[in-house]
């Protein structure tokens, strides 16, 4: 017979069994409403919650910081997607029947270079079949705010809970945008942003997740968003060189810089001459797509 102590542990029990239930109800639902807007996915990236290929499936992963987020964007206008509705375009030349085409967007509100290998581990089971990396315009080395990885929720379980952010303002994508790296956005003088100098650490990063991405045997794409700056270019074109010194030869690497294809300084594109919108997206898509079709289907 159970006692009146125990029969009021037990309801003490089943109620905070309810309540947690109710709670994942609840986060799993704000989810759902925050997904296709500026939000993440229950696994923490944008658009809806991608995990099984099919068998003629050629998925594309894309890395990178605010930038590549599309911080000033629902998901529908975002990269990933300008970019997954030309490679299922058939009339382009060098679209091929047969295989569907998928495009998952890793990337993270203000995440740099040196997080990228990161992403790639946590995300191992998506199995892309290519990488691209879209380098945007973060600090060096500097801390994501937010971050997905500060999560202990997240880190062990691969589930990213979002409702008391939500619902407190706080969410990453409500914050302000991250700026440029201050610097990047000078036009001259300071340190030499090259390779050799300045940029050291954060060109190394970015030579570590192609090379850790090409020793998988998966092809990569590193892609160069809009110049802001002279140094910016300077930086990115110290980069390139360094790249192609490392990879030039290898037919699993290619570099595509966006460059005055996509111009940030034109209000068309982008309304805060950092973040780009939706037809500044579909611009970068139309300036990658093709060399994005020569590396996503096998020879």
């Amino acid at each position: 017979m159970l006692t009146r102590r125990a029969v009021i542990v037990a309801l003490i029990i089943e109620g905070v069994v309810f309540l947690g239930m109710g709670v994942v109800v609840a986060d799993v639902r704000a989810h759902k409403r925050v997904e296709l807007d500026r939000g993440v996915n229950a696994r923490g990236f944008r658009g809806p919650l991608t995990i099984h290929k099919i068998r003629s499936e050629r998925r594309v992963a894309v890395l990178g910081g605010t930038a590549a987020y599309g911080y000033a964007v629902a998901w529908p206008q975002s990269l990933g997607v300008a970019l997954q509705n030309r490679l299922v375009q058939g009339w382009r030349t060098k679209y091929r029947r047969g295989y569907e085409v998928s495009v998952v967007n890793l990337a993270e509100l203000g995440a740099g270079a040196g997080s990228y290998t990161a992403t790639l581990r946590e995300y191992a089971d998506l199995a892309p079949d290519v990488v691209c990396i879209y380098d945007g315009y973060a600090p060096r080395g500097g801390r994501i705010r937010q971050g997905r990885d500060q999560s202990m929720i997240f880190r062990r379980m691969s589930y990213l809970p979002i409702l008391r952010d939500v619902m407190s303002g706080r969410a990453a994508w409500s914050l302000p945008a991250d700026g440029v790296d201050p610097f990047l956005a000078g036009a001259q003088g300071g340190e030499d942003p090259t390779c050799d100098h300045g940029s050291a650490d954060y060109c190394a990063a970015m030579v570590e997740v192609v090379d850790v991405v090409i020793a998988q045997s998966r092809p990569v794409v590193v892609v160069t968003p809009p110049y802001v700056s002279a140094r910016h270019r300077r930086q990115q074109e110290s980069l390139a060189a360094a790249l192609t010194m490392r990879f030039g030869g290898d037919p699993n690497f290619r570099y595509v810089a966006v460059g005055s294809a996509a111009d940030v300084k034109n209000p068309s594109l982008s309304a805060d001459g950092v973040n780009l919108n939706a037809a500044g997206y579909e611009a970068v898509a139309e300036r990658v797509v093709d060399v994005m079709f020569e590396v996503i289907y096998p020879r």
